[in-house]
Parts: structure tokens; C-alpha cells; sequence
């Protein structure tokens, strides 16, 4: 019986990390069906979806973690149903950088009950000024019960207090 497993891993950044958990994958007739990677601050870490028949799980997991240089965690999957009870949205943050700034806001969010799904932040230079912003683009999980209306404008009030550009609205093609 098929099993779909998660698995993260990190390690230092180099040439051939993919292709080394890679092959562990398909040297134990697992199939690698999504992942997310990337590298950062000199590490590389991950997180893929792999599909492998529950009988070669245990020797998957023992050949994950005898890799040299990288830390693997494995959990199988949970199977979820799509939630008729949220909405996708997008989020999107630019402002000078300044220590609390996702702090601040994801304390809104969760307050709401607002699960974040996916985010990328960065700092870089402004293009004129050449002062660092702060970027955050994030796909959040909205309860269907939020008042949208009235969450924007408490976003904008955090994004008037520090100085921030927030962008709230439904995710197209979500």
C-alpha cells in the first residue's frame, strides 16, 4: 500500500543536495511528487511530498538519516479535505525594515484565526533611496466568519503605524 510522506531536510548549501536525497527516494521505489526548496544563508532546506509503499518506509527513513551533512525529518502525510469554511487570500508587505514588523502583523491574523499557507520574506534596497524594505508576499487561510472589511482596516492601521504598504485581497486563482 502506497504511504505519502513529508519530508524536511536541511544541510549545508552545495552541488548535489537534491540529487543525493533524490536518489535515497528512487533507490527505495519512492516517488517524489512536489516540493518547495531553497537556499539560504549558506544552508539548503526543503520540504517534498513523497509517494513509497509503506513496506520500504522504515529503510527510506534509516537511509534519510544516515546522509552526511544533512538533518532529514519524516512524517506521513495527513490526508485533508479542501475547507469549504476558508478563503485564500493574498498578502502582500513592503515598508522600511524594522525589528516586529511580521510579529505585528501576523498577531493580527492569528487573532483572526488566519493560517498563513505560504510566504516568502526578503530585505533589499530600495530603488531611489537605496534604505532597506522590508518584503513579505504570503497566501493566508481566511475563516469565511472574518469580517474582511473591518481585518483591512486594522491592517491598515499597523501599516500606517510603521510605516508599511499592506495589500489584502482574494487570491486569484485560488
Amino acid at each position: 500500500m502506497p504511504e505519502s510522506l513529508i519530508v524536511s531536510f536541511i544541510g549545508d548549501d552545495r552541488p548535489g543536495v537534491v540529487r543525493v536525497i533524490a536518489d535515497v527516494v528512487a533507490r527505495h521505489g519512492g516517488s517524489w511528487q512536489e516540493s518547495r526548496m531553497s537556499g539560504l544563508g549558506g544552508y539548503f532546506s526543503g520540504t517534498a511530498r513523497i509517494l513509497i509503499s509503506s513496506d520500504s518506509l522504515e529503510a527510506l527513513d534509516q537511509s534519510l538519516q544516515s546522509l552526511e551533512g544533512l538533518t532529514c525529518i519524516i512524517r506521513q502525510l495527513r490526508e485533508t479535505s479542501p475547507d469549504e469554511t476558508t478563503q485564500k487570500m493574498k498578502l502582500d508587505i513592503v515598508g522600511p525594515d524594522r525589528p516586529g514588523i511580521l510579529q505585528d502583523v501576523t498577531s493580527e491574523l492569528v487573532g483572526h484565526g488566519i493560517n498563513v499557507i505560504e510566504m516568502e520574506t526578503e530585505v533589499r534596497p530600495a530603488s531611489m533611496s537605496g534604505e532597506l524594505n522590508f518584503i513579505a508576499d504570503a497566501l493566508v487561510e481566511v475563516p469565511n466568519e472574518v469580517d474582511i472589511e473591518s481585518l483591512d482596516k486594522q491592517l491598515g492601521a499597523i501599516a500606517r503605524n510603521l510605516g508599511l504598504d499592506i495589500l489584502f485581497e482574494e487570491s486569484a486563482g485560488e
